[in-house]
């Protein structure tokens, strides 16, 4: 699954906003110790140019390649490390990536242009149907839709 072409769009969703960053743990005891923020490392302008921005391109330079590494890379780690490495995380990319494959290859994403000519399209079919219905029930309704040119 490493050489699929929109792996990067997968890492890049990851950087910017993995789950890892919603788990707590509860202390059994107080203690004075600051944990830092675990997507703290991913947001940093010091590692990654633009870090707030989504960029998927951004792993295709040379310099982000072994940041990509998912096993050994400090400075990339939406499923943690070490020890605590998610054993599902390969799992976890291969849903996601049949997720985008069926997304993009079922759903056309519209421009507002076109979301208004959607928009209008259906209005007209859901006339026609009224239109039609009501021809039955009343011929002053079938009258007006032939007006209507319906």
């Amino acid at each position: 699954m490493s050489n699929c072409s929109f792996c990067q769009v997968i890492d890049e969703t990851l950087r910017l906003g993995g789950i890892a960053i919603w788990l707590m743990r509860e202390a059994k005891e107080d203690i004075q110790y600051q944990v830092p923020f675990l997507s703290a490392v991913h947001l940093d302008e010091n590692v990654y140019n633009g870090a707030l921005n989504f960029n998927p391109w951004r792993w295709m330079e040379p310099e982000n390649e072994e940041k990509r590494n998912r096993r050994t890379s400090p400075f990339y780690a939406p499923f943690g490390g070490g020890a605590r490495f998610c054993p599902g995380a390969e799992l976890a990319r291969l849903q996601i990536a049949l997720f985008l494959r069926y997304f993009v290859t079922t759903y056309r994403l519209l421009n507002e242009v076109e979301k208004r000519q959607f928009q209008l399209r259906r209005s007209l079919r859901r006339l026609r149907t009224r239109c039609s219905r009501s021809v039955l029930s009343s011929s002053g309704t079938e009258e007006r839709c032939r007006q209507r040119g319906i």
